[in-house]
């Protein structure tokens, strides 16, 4: 039997279950043509948006496999335990790291303003340092001696040097005298170019220093040439001390050098009258309390002159032993003073037997060199 368009009722047979596949395919797929999404199915999809924590479950497909993703993907799309593979990152770990913490501080980091590290402050900075002494007004020598006591000490030599310089024949008897006491005036006048407080001559104090060591190197020859070579600057140093403003003086430096203007031995000199003054002197309270100004006079003296000859320009200066015996000096002299100045015998004998002990132990060692 033939069909209506010439075919046989068998072939029909073989025909509607293809066109019945056809119609199925159409009703699954659509019969339109194919969307950009689903161009170039054999070529690696496109990874699917990032999420924003590493890969897990959240968010995945579920476990039963679908092969109707409107994303395309057809029959040649991978799948790892049923999730379509193109939902995972190509490096997972790394994408883990940068989503935890918020976006690196960096530069390169729109809307990020970079951390500026705190300022590196050295220990310099940090620390406050105590100001050192300067050469002009730190030395505190207020701690030694008051301004009041140093103007009568100068005072006191002033009118020494006065009685032997009046005649070339006084000058002749006191040559050790006149060395030792210019020696110390010399030492006192550099004591005020540093000392903290101001005094009438202070701006010329280094020329009554300068001129007072000119004066101790005369003393070391007799007759009227070494004679006249001391009168002259000390008749100038007169005038200072009285106001006064010499047209004839040195070429001084402000800075005072002790070593260049005081010698040691000289100062030794006066050291020594007032340890033999103090010591066969003063025996009991009484002569103390009737010989107070005297004793403090002298006990000042010997203190300055401790702390004068510690100065490091001094030979001997870097040796310990040699500064425990200059401290000692200058601590003897301070306590003697002001056991007499508050009547304490105790404290005056205290000083006295220090002064002795300083005096015992250097001089073997350090005397005449």
């Amino acid at each position: 039997m033939k069909g209506f368009v010439g075919f046989s009722v068998p072939g029909m047979r073989g025909i509607i279950p293809s066109l019945g596949g056809l119609v199925l395919v159409c009703l699954v797929f659509g019969c339109g043509p194919k969307s950009p999404a689903t161009e170039g199915e054999n070529t690696t999809p496109a990874p699917a948006a990032p999420v924003p924590a590493a890969p897990s479950n959240q968010g995945a497909a579920p476990s039963v496999p679908r092969q109707d993703n409107p994303q395309g993907g057809g029959a040649n799309r991978k799948y790892v335990d049923g999730i379509p593979y193109d939902v995972f990152f190509d490096q997972p770990l790394m994408v883990a790291a940068e989503n935890q913490g918020g976006p690196p501080q960096s530069p390169t980091t729109p809307g990020v303003a970079m951390s500026t590290p705190p300022a590196q402050t050295s220990v310099a900075e940090s620390t406050s340092q105590p100001k050192p002494a300067s050469s002009g007004g730190g030395s505190n020598w207020g701690d030694v001696v008051s301004k009041e006591l140093l103007q009568d000490e100068v005072n006191r030599i002033r009118n020494s040097l006065s009685n032997n310089l009046n005649s070339v024949g006084n000058y002749n008897r006191e040559l050790l005298t006149i060395q030792a006491d210019a020696s110390v005036l010399a030492a006192l006048a550099g004591v005020v170019t540093q000392y903290d407080e101001n005094f009438t001559w202070k701006d010329k104090a280094k020329y009554v220093r300068d001129m007072s060591a000119v004066i101790a190197s005369a003393a070391e020859s007799r007759g009227r040439p070494a004679f006249e070579s001391a009168e002259k600057p000390f008749l100038n140093i007169v005038e200072i001390l009285n106001g006064g403003s010499p047209a004839d003086l040195p070429d001084s430096d402000d800075v005072t050098v002790f070593s260049d203007v005081a010698e040691r031995n000289l100062l030794m000199k006066q050291v020594k009258v007032n340890a033999d003054w103090l010591t066969t002197t003063i025996s009991s309270e009484a002569e103390m309390k009737s010989k107070k100004d005297e004793i403090i006079s002298r006990s000042v003296v010997l203190a300055i002159i401790g702390k004068v000859i510690k100065q490091e320009d001094y030979v001997f200066a870097d040796e310990a032993e040699y500064q425990e015996y200059c401290v000692e000096l200058l601590e003897a002299g301070l306590k003697m003073a002001n056991g007499a100045r508050e009547d304490n015998f105790d404290d005056f004998r205290t000083g006295l037997d220090l002064m002795n002990k300083s005096c015992n132990d250097c001089h073997p060692k350090y005397l005449n060199n």
